[in-house]
């Protein structure tokens, strides 16, 4: 075991290098081969790097998970909003409610786990990966409604997510501390509206403070410094009073999407700059993983896999058939929200440690374990997809036998 944080730094970037630039020839994600580094460095596997290094895991999830909500959030200016047609919102909002509720029942009535896990898990199962997604349609040069489609769904899928997530840790956290009555339930409720609409409040407050002294700024390096501060005074003041980290951030994100359109370049700069983070931070994520815990969760993991599967085909199906989609959104556009990766991990990782002990470490083990399989067969899912719906240029087709 590398005993030195530091040297423990090294090795995954380093590593992480290496095992991505490896991987790319079997077009496996990037994603995948981080978490798979993760695993193998771990104490459960060859035990390389530092219980100190690991350690770290809640910083960086509150950090990288306040980032992804921040840019989520730019999804949600007005212009945006425009540009995303009815079908887009019914689907990405019947995509993610349906996954959510069958995980949720299915965890509880039919795998007996605790409804804090079996809510939770429901929560994460919402999430898709937007970056697979957006690759594997530009690898095969897809073009046409549904695959515009599909990118507006992804665009606000994970808002979605983050927001059924939030009140989701929020009830889980309250009916873990308290009977199950009537009166209890209703507390509960309450104090998980309580926790969003404080988290709204204060995203919109630091959103306002940014947009006023933010006209101060006029460096490039500026900016990052300035938007990180800002960031991370969000992040922190959620810690505090006890918000949800995901929704300030997302709202500090769209209040400020819908202040100035020069607002842009502050999303941006922290582009510059996230690959490293999340480098960090699946490599965490699957060092994180306890292999004691999977080998008590298989079962879990595979109904997880099912029941997320059919309930995103169904749920994307039903919200394309009332918003009068064409036939092939109706019948493959399911198929291509397979995918899912960092929303899903990040908000594993949150749950881990809000929710703690054996509990929180099967959150995490069944979300690693699934996300795995879902980034390998996500892309096959979604280039079948796209062939399907007759927007694969026959050229590129070709390659693909």
């Amino acid at each position: 075991m590398i005993q030195n944080p530091i040297l423990s730094l090294a090795v995954v970037f380093l590593l992480g290098l290496l095992s991505s630039r490896l991987i790319k020839k079997f077009n496996i994600p990037t994603i995948t081969a981080y978490v798979a580094l993760g695993i193998i460095l771990s104490p459960g596997v060859l035990n390389v790097i530092s219980p100190e290094f690991i350690a770290t895991s809640e910083f960086f999830s509150n950090v990288v998970l306040g980032m992804i909500a921040f840019v989520l959030g730019e999804g949600f200016s007005l212009p945006a909003i425009r540009r995303v047609g009815k079908s887009v919102a019914s689907i990405s909002l019947t995509a993610s409610i349906l996954p959510w509720l069958a995980i949720t029942l299915a965890c509880w009535l039919i795998f007996k786990q605790p409804f804090q896990v079996a809510l939770i898990l429901g929560a994460i199962a919402a999430a898709t990966d937007p970056a697979t997604t957006v690759l594997v349609s530009q690898e095969y040069r897809a073009k046409g409604k549904f695959t515009d489609t599909l990118l507006g769904i992804v665009a606000i899928d994970d808002a979605w997510a983050l927001m059924i997530f939030g009140l989701s840790l929020a009830l889980a956290k309250s009916f873990a501390s308290s009977a199950s009555t009537a009166f209890s339930i209703m507390r509960d409720a309450s104090k998980a509206l309580a926790e969003i609409g404080g988290s709204f409040i204060l995203g919109w407050l630091v959103a306002v403070v940014f947009n006023k002294l933010s006209r101060l700024i006029s460096t490039s390096k500026e900016r990052l410094i300035y938007t990180l501060g800002f960031l991370s005074l969000a992040i922190g003041l959620s810690i505090f009073f006890h918000f949800s980290i995901l929704l300030t951030c997302m709202f500090f994100g769209a209040v400020l999407a819908n202040m100035r359109r020069d607002n842009t370049q502050f999303f941006d700069s922290l582009r510059e700059i996230d690959a490293p983070l999340y480098l960090i931070f699946f490599v965490l994520a699957g060092a994180s993983l306890k292999i004691n815990v999977l080998g008590t969760a298989v079962a879990v993991t595979i109904g997880f896999i099912f029941f997320r599967t059919i309930s995103k085909i169904s749920g994307a199906y039903i919200g394309a058939y009332f918003s009068g989609a064409s036939k092939p959104i109706r019948n493959y556009m399911g198929l291509a929200l397979i995918p899912q990766a960092g929303v899903a991990l990040a908000c594993a990782l949150i749950a881990k440690y809000s929710v703690g002990g054996d509990m929180g470490d099967k959150i995490l083990t069944v979300t690693i374990a699934s996300t795995v399989v879902f980034e390998l067969i996500g892309p096959l899912a979604t280039k079948f997809s796209l062939i399907r719906a007759g927007e694969v240029h026959e050229e590129t087709k070709e390659h693909l036998v």
